[in-house]
């Protein structure tokens, strides 16, 4: 990178200082440090939780609620580390971290206490701290902004308290959102608030932020949702009130209750929990290269234009799946040298479906073929009926079995996980082909937000192995009852209770007087509690990005950016050049924006987001650096 003289730059305001915040941070410190000339330079780096970790990483939450991505991959540096003194852009991952700092790597199996993050996020703030040659220039500030006003080519910045600030560029990175509440949750709220015997938690960012403290040894407590949110609560009520999970010999667990546990009574639409991410065995710094789901292709399509997913794309992720699935099996039971045929007929023949695969596959003697069914996969029980909640629970234990024993086999030698990860590897993709409006507006909408999207982050975004054999254990122990597909949750004002009943369960209606939200809010411009989104919103800062082709409009729920660097577009399609607005809050513009962290060895779009945006803060100030 050349140097620059920065002698302009005055002002850069960070709101947000969650991993989106800290890389935006990191790189502009890299690029300063670089510079010819570090004067005049003014961050202030912006949190209305705690400077440096933000709401959802804080230090003080418990041990038990963990990161769904395993340490070794993630890393808040935008560099890979040499092992000499950290600095911006060269700096431990949080795996390495982790393992100077404390002892327990393994007893979590990789995978990081959030309370460990944040204290590695705080650590990457002192790294960049103390790498400034004038660490006066970083103002650290703990407050809550209500507003935004443009004046000029700068942005005056309006606290809670009344304090005031003006700058020359603003990053919003506000992260996940607490929404006004809708649909049965509303209504669940609603009566809870006319009934003191009712109690009703809302679905939060964190399991860390809900006050389970009222909840009573045995109390009975329904659950909505059986994600990752879920098995968070799981590890507080169980592991955190005294209970121990010891070992079988075959791998599963027995779980001895203190005697502090609730009953929960969970249920969510598919009545499956989200299954396990397979044992990791990959190198931290593994790649994998698409054979039939490529960006060129992918591209190409778009270029077309009138992009359905599930005629134009879908076919082509299913067919990568299934090449996974088929090339793991046969390394498996034949070796390496049919595996790789399989791959190099696939790409030689240009291949582009399941059907091209099978029969290549068979043709090279794989002994079964199976078709990895994403849909059937997110909903298991589709068309079910059981005679009880026994019955039904029995079933389930029996899946979660076999979940475990797919997942301790490995993301690389279990086919099933193996091309289940396939989701993960190939995003980048995925978001070539959605992000800005890629899609026919109505399939945006129905095909790939409605179903394929809540599928694949099921599917591929699940909790370690160990939590499926906890909650078999806990099925097992009867401190869990899950409910059933389908679950209706109804109150009675009759018999002043909360009702839970799955349809496809025979004699399944279950009462209780507290339920708790365990679904993690979805982004939404229009019913986001923050003044701050309000005060944009209101004020034309912010619009809802709109799918439109023709005379089919689909409005979303994320706000309006152009592209990379993301500044925000506002009313009459005016663009504010010195304002970014990064991750979470562009949900539905760009796909999958949850994601918190970069890779120690390259760059993903975590952080080529974060550098562009630190670049155009710099440069456009003074025409280029």
């Amino acid at each position: 990178m050349k140097t620059t003289d920065l002698n302009k730059i005055r002002r850069i305001a960070i709101i947000g200082s969650g991993p989106r915040g800290m890389s935006v941070l990191e790189r502009l410190v890299a690029r300063i440090n670089e510079a010819s000339n570090k004067n005049d330079i003014e961050i202030y780096l912006i949190d209305d939780g705690y400077v440096g970790f933000g709401r959802v990483w804080a230090t003080d939450q418990s041990p038990n609620l963990l990161m769904n991505t395993v340490a070794q991959e993630v890393s808040a540096f935008s560099g890979l580390w040499d092992g000499k003194e950290p600095k911006p852009g060269n700096g431990p991952s949080f795996g390495q971290w982790w393992k100077l700092n404390f002892d327990d790597y393994e007893k979590y199996g990789g995978y990081g206490p959030r309370a460990y993050y944040g204290k590695y996020l705080l650590y990457v703030l002192s790294v960049i701290e103390k790498s400034l040659s004038n660490p006066d220039i970083l103002h650290k500030i703990s407050g809550y902004v209500t507003g935004m006003d443009i004046e000029g080519e700068k942005q005056v910045l309006t606290f809670a308290d009344g304090n005031i600030i003006t700058v020359d560029r603003t990053v919003i990175a506000t992260g996940h959102s607490v929404n006004n509440l809708t649909g049965v949750s509303k209504k669940l709220k609603d009566f809870a608030d006319s009934n003191s015997d009712i109690k009703f938690i809302p679905g939060s960012y964190s399991v860390a932020s809900l006050d389970l403290t009222s909840i009573k040894s045995k109390e009975n407590v329904g659950v909505i949702g059986m994600g990752l949110t879920f098995y968070d609560l799981l590890g507080e009520f169980t592991i955190g009130r005294g209970g121990k999970f010891t070992e079988n010999k075959d791998g599963t667990l027995v779980y001895t209750p203190s005697g502090q546990e609730p009953h929960l009574f969970v249920g969510s639409r598919s009545g499956m929990p989200m299954p396990a991410r397979g044992k990791n065995q990959k190198p931290f710094n593994y790649e994998y290269n698409p054979a039939i789901y490529t960006i060129e292709r992918v591209l190409e399509i778009r270029r077309k234009g009138n992009v359905h997913f599930e005629r134009d794309l879908l076919p082509l992720i299913e067919a990568e799946v299934a090449l996974v699935y088929a090339e793991t099996k046969l390394r498996i039971e034949s070796g390496t040298n049919l595996s790789e045929k399989l791959r190099s007929q696939v790409i030689k023949k240009h291949v582009n479906s399941v059907e091209g695969v099978r029969m290549l596959a068979e043709a090279l003697g794989i002994s079964c073929w199976d078709y990895v069914d994403l849909y059937k996969l997110k909903n298991p029980f589709y068309g079910c009926c059981f005679n009880s909640i026994n019955e039904f629970n029995e079933k389930l234990a029996d899946l979660l079995l076999q979940d475990y024993k797919e997942a301790m086999n490995g993301n690389l030698d279990s086919p099933l996980k193996a091309s289940l990860d396939v989701l993960r590897n190939i995003r980048p993709a995925i978001r070539a082909a959605v992000d800005f409006g890629g899609l026919n507006p109505e399939s945006h909408k129905e095909e790939f937000l409605g179903k394929f999207a809540p599928a694949t982050n099921f599917l591929a975004a699940g909790p370690p192995a160990f939590r499926i054999a906890q909650l078999r254990a806990l099925i097992l122990a009867g401190v869990v009852t899950v409910v059933g597909p389908s679950t209706i949750y109804e109150a009675s004002k009759k018999d002043g209770c909360i009702n839970i009943t799955s349809p496809q369960v025979c004699e399944s209606n279950i009462s209780v007087k507290m339920v708790i939200d365990a679904r993690l809010p979805d982004p939404n411009l229009r019913e986001d509690c923050s003044e701050f989104t309000q005060y944009l919103l209101k004020n034309g800062i912010y619009t809802p990005f709109i799918n439109k082709e023709q005379d089919v409009v689909f409005e979303t729920c994320g706000v309006n950016v152009t592209e990379i660097p993301y500044h925000p577009i506002g009313k009459n399609k005016s663009i504010l050049e010195n304002v970014y607005v990064l991750g979470i809050p562009t949900e539905y513009t760009r796909w999958f924006m949850q994601s918190g962290s970069t890779r120690p060895d390259h760059w993903i779009d975590f952080m080529i987001d974060a550098d562009a945006i630190a670049e155009a803060a710099l440069a456009s100030v003074v025409g280029g650096i």
